[in-house]
């Protein structure tokens, strides 16, 4: 199972972030301008599309293994 996960590290913490308009499930939160954005995993479904929005290639790929049950978080 994937999801997206922003790098702080990389993160620019744009004005008008890309991913935050652009993603599909609407699955990035920023609280505040000024903070970075995070993904709300129970939101994204893994299309990894916001990779290819992000100017500064702060989306990272997170990969768990699924075991077939069902779970509401990571």
């Amino acid at each position: 199972m994937k999801r997206a996960l922003i790098n702080p590290e990389v993160c620019q913490k744009c004005q008008e972030c890309a991913v935050a308009l652009l993603c599909p499930q609407n699955a990035l939160i920023r609280e505040e301008p000024a903070d970075i954005p995070w993904v709300d995993f129970m939101l994204c479904r893994g299309c990894m599309k916001c990779k290819t929005f992000c100017r500064n290639g702060a989306v990272l790929e997170e990969v768990k293994p699924c075991n077939g049950g069902f779970s509401q978080s990571w």
